[in-house]
């Protein structure tokens, strides 16, 4: 396994090992009298400003980003802000934290559907993993106990969190051409922050909220909650920027075993036999990540180029790849897409 692959697998790796603990540290801190707004709003903020205190201390290097890349990734962490304010919404109004768990992996079918129209290459094996991971999380699900009503409002809210987060991870391996994973990770973190803040301070404005937990202990709740989302949003870019939006999602589906397993640790939550078995079968889709190459690094073309330099072709490869970087940026953010043609320079 190539270097790079290897710390792009360990960071996807980490990934659902920190965003498994997210429901359970939620779960506990609404049990302490906070809504999904005031939770959203505090963890958020929380765990940007945690980011950016870790890199002024030790990674400055990572804090620049030229202004471009500055809107786009602004546009990434709003994209995911919105989608977490869904996500505990859905979480606040549904019975069962299974089902929230079971909507919330709806996001690997949208994440397949958004790469295949933004011409990416999706492979059979990708597509077979991606089916046992839902069958997976089908067998822990049921596992568990569906409850016998829901609210219709709720089940909606948790489809659109699980779009919207498909969206901001493939939209996330568009912008990071040239920019590093950390400074992805901080500044889209920061753009989630301030609108879900926003949304807090708006809705506060209309009906009153409250501003902490009604209990101390519900703090520690919220900082866990914030440690991990922080650490999973530079695993999670670190992942993409490796392996590509594909192949880190696909990983991303073990989250739910890791939250069954601490609810077991935790909560003293016991998983019944069908619900190891989606586990074997979910571990078994992580694990064939190893032959599966699908989609990846597939706009990042220009690295590859770079390394190549010396070559004399060099040049005409460089050309071809910023060619593909505006065709892709056309596609993504205007309506109509220009025809791009290699000019003389890009010839020689």
């Amino acid at each position: 396994m190539k270097p790079k692959r290897s710390i792009g697998m360990t960071a996807a790796l980490l990934t659902p090992l920190f965003m498994g603990f997210a429901p359970i540290f939620g779960k506990l801190a609404l049990n302490t009298g906070l809504d999904a707004y005031t939770l959203a709003a505090i963890r958020t903020v929380s765990a940007a400003a945690f980011l950016w205190v870790v890199y002024l201390l030790f990674f400055r290097k990572y804090i620049f980003i030229f202004p471009a890349g500055l809107l786009f990734t602004a546009v990434v962490g709003a994209i995911n802000g919105f989608g977490s304010l869904l996500y505990y919404n859905g979480l606040f109004l549904l019975d069962d934290a299974s089902l929230v768990q079971l909507l919330q992996m709806l996001y690997v079918i949208f994440a397949v559907l958004l790469i295949r129209l933004y011409g990416g290459a999706i492979t059979r094996l990708s597509i077979v993993r991606a089916m046992m991971a839902l069958l997976a999380v089908y067998l822990l699900t049921i596992g568990a106990g569906l409850p016998g009503s829901f609210r219709m409002l709720g089940v909606g809210l948790m489809i659109g969190s699980a779009l919207l987060y498909a969206l901001h991870v493939v939209l996330s391996q568009r912008v990071m051409f040239e920019m590093p994973a950390p400074t992805m990770a901080l500044y889209a973190l920061t753009s989630m922050g301030i609108v879900v803040l926003a949304a807090r301070l708006i809705y506060g404005s209309f009906y009153p909220l409250p501003t902490g937990p009604a209990i101390p202990i519900g703090w520690l709740w919220i900082g866990g909650l914030a440690l991990v989302t922080g650490l999973s949003r530079v695993t999670l870019f670190a992942g993409v920027r490796s392996l590509g939006a594909l192949q880190t999602i696909l990983l991303n589906m073990a989250e739910i075993g890791v939250t069954l397993l601490a609810g077991y640790m935790l909560l003293d939550e016991r998983m019944t036999l069908v619900q190891w078995i989606g586990v074997a079968i979910l571990m078994a889709s992580v694990l064939l990540s190893h032959w599966d190459k699908g989609g990846e690094g597939e706009v990042y073309q220009e690295m590859a180029a770079q390394k190549s330099a010396s070559s004399p072709s060099a040049s005409a490869s460089l050309a071809r790849a910023r060619l593909a970087r505006l065709q892709v940026h056309d596609r993504l953010f205007a309506r109509d897409t220009p025809t791009y043609e290699l000019g003389a320079s890009g010839d020689r």
